[in-house]
């Protein structure tokens, strides 16, 4: 009899810890990101993405630390992309070559900014793309598809080094469309 209530309290402690823990179950499933056709879809979309708002700040923005992002932002994602439809080429995957509704409402929502808005919004949008973007990168770095692992392996430092440089922009456009309130 103590055997069978020991049984029933490890089985019910069983049962607790598995329903407390869906990380058990999750682990049998591929990660997010791990498939390589989502992977170089989503990764090419925001690549384009940050390529054309890239050309956008170079031409909109009156704020010479953002054009220069601007153009990092094309240059980077530029060979970023070509790399990877490279890659994707070899393997039989499907590489888009225009912008999705998504990404093209964004496009067309900061090219209808100006300004220190314009400077502010892009800013702020290059920090949030980035912080996604390393996270899309470091599950790809750690799936089963070698090429596409290297890869993300590979651009992860430069995507790292964008989302500081966008955090810095992004303080320093805050900072410039914020009003004075100093007295006078």
């Amino acid at each position: 009899r103590a055997f069978s209530l020991a049984a029933l309290m490890c089985g019910s402690a069983l049962v607790v810890y598995l329903a407390m823990s869906p990380t058990i179950e999750a682990e049998d499933k591929p990660a997010k990101g791990a498939d390589p056709q989502t992977f170089v879809e989503t990764a090419a979309q925001d690549g384009m993405l940050e390529m054309e708002l890239g050309k956008i700040a170079q031409q909109k923005s009156q704020n010479p630390d953002v054009q220069k992002f601007g153009a990092r932002m094309v240059k980077d994602h530029g060979k970023a992309n070509a790399e990877l439809a490279s890659i994707a080429k070899q393997k039989d995957l499907q590489v888009p070559s225009r912008l999705d509704p998504k990404h093209g409402k964004m496009v067309d929502e900061l090219r209808g900014k100006s300004g220190a808005d314009f400077d502010a919004a892009y800013s702020q949008h290059m920090v949030q793309d980035h912080g996604k973007a390393i996270d899309l990168f470091t599950q790809a770095s750690e799936g089963d598809d070698p090429e596409l692992a290297a890869f993300a392996k590979k651009t992860l430092p430069t995507l790292k080094e964008h989302k500081a440089m966008a955090d810095s922009i992004a303080a320093e456009t805050r900072t410039a469309a914020a009003p004075d309130d100093t007295p006078t």
